[in-house]
């Protein structure tokens, strides 16, 4: 069963061009929204016309952002005066940027490249080139190297593991990935039955402070937590009890109190948002809703208090309505969380 499972979660992601988000039809039963107002807890930047929708974002030492997107391999600076500059341009080998990841420890800026438009012949045939996970190093903006994602399979998002390496979770495998240099390979970090509920599994990920991994079920609305073993005899794997379940959990990042942020794309509502959920209280863990009516917000970087979104915008894609109007233009959401997540 799980085998034909993958073979249609494939099917249905790939036939629709878009591989990350479509199975939200699957997911928690939600009305469709027409429209959500926009929080008035957050403020938009809009993003250089050569940016469209937006997705992998990340911050350096510097605090210069760095923002992918799901069509394009191009990757946008935005300095601290408000600059924006592409300095990187799209390759043979990156085609897309839909999670991004900069390493001050080893200046390697990670980057998830599924290739969603793919190549179109002459004839009209798309072929899509495989999936995988780039390294570029930062101060010459050059690529260091590619790895192509074991199996055929989709590497969703990254975490960094505080040596140098980094986490990927594998979507339609059921998998976390451990990569631990440049000069490694992927080794399969864990593959469990948890992640097997909804249509797509394992996406966004979270390395918290103890070392535990936080890892988001994007189709079945839930959470699992890792705790990864130091004498190499395994990890203990299981499921959150919360509050609700979420709505396509996404992009994660975790707050050196031991908090969680969570992105709930919310495709089929409409709603996204951004909640908080306390993990140092005890189960059921409270999921708190901080920002709402952002417009399918997918990954998200904090700079001190200042927390950035990707707003990618991209739901009419996701839901295949040609009624909805196509956006022209795109933006960043950012946040203040000294006024949002100040413990009461």
């Amino acid at each position: 069963m799980k085998i034909n499972r993958m073979v249609m979660v494939k099917k249905v992601l790939i036939s629709g061009g878009i591989l990350v988000t479509s199975a939200f039809l699957m997911t928690t039963n939600v009305a469709v929204s027409k429209s959500v107002a926009v929080s008035p807890k957050s403020e938009r930047i809009t993003l250089s016309k050569s940016m469209r929708y937006p997705n992998g974002i990340t911050h350096d030492k510097n605090g210069a952002l760095y923002i992918g997107s799901v069509v394009s391999g191009d990757i946008l600076q935005i300095s601290e005066n408000g600059q924006q500059d592409i300095i990187f341009k799209e390759t043979d080998d990156v085609f897309a940027a839909t999670s991004l990841r900069y390493d001050p420890l080893t200046d390697i800026l990670w980057v998830a490249s599924p290739d969603y438009l793919g190549v179109t012949d002459e004839a009209g045939n798309v072929t899509r080139r495989p999936n995988r996970i780039a390294a570029i190093e930062l101060s010459s903006r050059q690529l260091i190297k590619i790895w192509f994602i074991p199996d055929g399979g989709f590497g969703n998002d990254i975490a960094l593991d505080t040596k140098g390496g980094i986490y990927v979770t594998d979507s339609i495998k059921d998998r976390v990935y451990h990569l631990s240099s440049k000069s490694s390979e992927f080794m399969v970090l864990l593959e469990s039955e948890l992640f097997t509920p909804g249509r797509l599994g394992p996406a966004g990920i979270a390395l918290l402070p103890n070392d535990d991994l936080i890892i988001g079920l994007y189709s079945d609305g839930g959470l699992v937590r890792v705790a990864q073993s130091n004498d190499g005899s395994g990890s203990e794997i299981h499921q959150l009890k919360l509050t609700r379940a979420l709505e396509n959990p996404d992009g994660l990042y975790p707050l050196s109190d031991g908090r969680l942020l969570v992105l709930e794309g919310a495709p089929k509502s409409g709603d996204g948002r951004l909640s908080l959920i306390d993990l140092n209280t005890q189960p059921p863990y409270l999921v708190q809703t901080l920002v709402n009516g952002i417009e399918s917000p997918l990954n998200l970087t904090l700079k001190g208090n200042e927390l950035f979104i990707t707003e990618s915008r991209f739901r009419h894609i996701l839901l295949n309505d040609v009624q909805m109007a196509v956006p022209q233009a795109f933006f960043l959401r950012k946040v203040d969380l000294n006024t949002l997540t100040q413990k009461r």
